[in-house]
């Protein structure tokens, strides 16, 4: 899963990972003292994806983290996402993984059903858990926690402010509705100029998902066990609204993306491609390297008053096959992470809103530069919800995507769409073990 930049673009993570075999706790167990009753020291290495100016901060915040834990030992390895993930699996997988380290919201379930990550419910009590954002997301079903929040990304509407001043359209606001962006995106959508009003690809946090939940309806259910694709009205009132952008060429169609524009959505923004687009905190930061005029509003009301704001919490995990002491150096870590010398690092990267909710909200009231309404991320997140996050999140939304496409190039109609995409997203729900134990 890109990250909500993102994550394409450039979303931070952090992860503590192993130097050499990972001891069981039976054998290492908590014992950190030597024969003399000195304190033994730990090591644990430090992986994290981020461009180059970030890991500088977060190599700060790392040194900083040494100094005061002169018996534990940090070794850095820094990485993009991409190769950031493609570790973890072989690492993992090979009993060599990271003794913390940062996973995105939806992937939780997964790792945490795989017996991957630790259980941290016990450890979190030391934690004021109201001074951050994300914890109620991160929580499972029976009200366990497993990551610890590092940074926020939640989706709000951009808007390119050229193109709505060209057109003589008036800027979004809190009383926008999905029928204001409909409306918009056709006085917005010039095909002489190659622009269109809106993206709304075929994806589920730029796209679909967003649009279901904006209309009060959702494609599983609250357990995550069983898909509504074909029994939620809901659903099917969302996809006939998106398809009229793509039947009247107010979003990039899959002809469309064959050419110039691509299939990287999220560049689609800052390229000028289209005037408006669902994106994340991240984001701003492309935008301002491009230099775009841009700002950003409230996610709309769907036709029932209701919002949604796709919501990602990047995190920090703790490795479950880590030896005691191993587990007790990354939490010590964590739990500095969490605190406000770190976290005021932290929110200066400006790539997540940082956890602790007093540090981002003083770190947004003092921001400089675009967006002018920079604010609208701290007031969207009333309106927060995940992404469908299941054990199997990955495969359900990728077994639905290309049927949902040929939807929406027009090869099937919405009943065949909807209960085709509902058999597949079960077929795979019900292989996923349940996520809350």
């Amino acid at each position: 899963m890109k990250k909500w930049s993102l994550f394409p673009a450039v979303f931070l993570s952090l992860s503590l990972v192993l130097s050499g075999c990972n001891s069981s706790a039976e054998t290492q167990g908590s014992d950190m003292q030597n024969h003399n009753g000195n304190q033994k020291p730990v090591k644990i290495r430090v992986a994290y994806y981020a461009d180059e100016t970030a890991r500088d901060t977060m190599n700060k915040i790392i040194d900083q983290f040494k100094e005061q834990n002169k018996n534990i030992e940090v070794d850095i390895t820094a990485t993009d996402w991409q190769t950031h993930y493609d570790n973890l699996k072989v690492d993992l997988a090979s009993g060599q993984g990271p003794t913390v380290f940062l996973l995105d919201g939806p992937y939780i379930p997964q790792y945490a059903n795989e017996g991957t990550i630790e259980n941290l419910s016990q450890r979190v009590k030391e934690i004021k858990l109201d001074d951050y954002y994300g914890f109620d997301a991160v929580k499972n079903p029976s009200g366990n926690i497993f990551a610890i929040p590092q940074a926020i990304q939640i989706n709000v509407l951009y808007y390119n402010k050229d193109m709505f001043d060209a057109a003589k359209v008036t800027y979004p606001d809190q009383n926008w509705t999905t029928d204001d962006v409909y409306q918009a995106a056709v006085k917005l959508t010039d095909k002489s100029k190659k622009q269109f009003g809106i993206g709304l690809p075929n994806h589920i946090r730029y796209g679909w998902y967003s649009v279901v939940r904006q209309f009060d309806g959702d494609m599983i259910d609250k357990e995550r066990k069983k898909s509504t694709m074909a029994s939620d009205p809901k659903v099917r009132e969302a996809f006939e609204y998106i398809k009229k952008f793509w039947e009247q060429g107010l979003t990039p169609n899959m002809k469309d993306q064959e050419g110039e524009i691509g299939t990287a959505e999220h560049t689609w923004m800052s390229r000028n491609v289209v005037a408006m687009f669902y994106d994340n905190y991240a984001r701003r930061l492309t935008n301002d390297k491009e230099g775009l005029n841009y700002d950003v509003a409230m996610p709309p009301k769907g036709l029932k008053g209701d919002r949604y704001s796709a919501f990602v919490a990047n995190t920090w995990v703790v490795n479950a096959k880590a030896s005691a002491a191993e587990k007790d150096a990354g939490w010590k870590f964590v739990k500095y992470f969490l605190g406000e010398e770190a976290q005021k690092l932290n929110a200066s990267l400006a790539e997540g809103i940082t956890a602790n909710k007093k540090v981002a909200q003083d770190s947004i009231h003092n921001y400089k530069g675009n967006p002018e309404h920079i604010k609208v991320f701290l007031d969207s997140m009333q309106y927060a919800g995940d992404l469908g996050d299941s054990p199997v999140w990955e495969e359900w939304h990728g077994a639905i995507k290309p049927i949902i496409g040929d939807y929406l190039s027009g090869k099937i109609d919405i009943d065949k769409m909807l209960t085709s995409a509902d058999k597949a997203a079960q077929t795979v729900l019900s292989k996923g073990r349940e996520y809350g134990k």
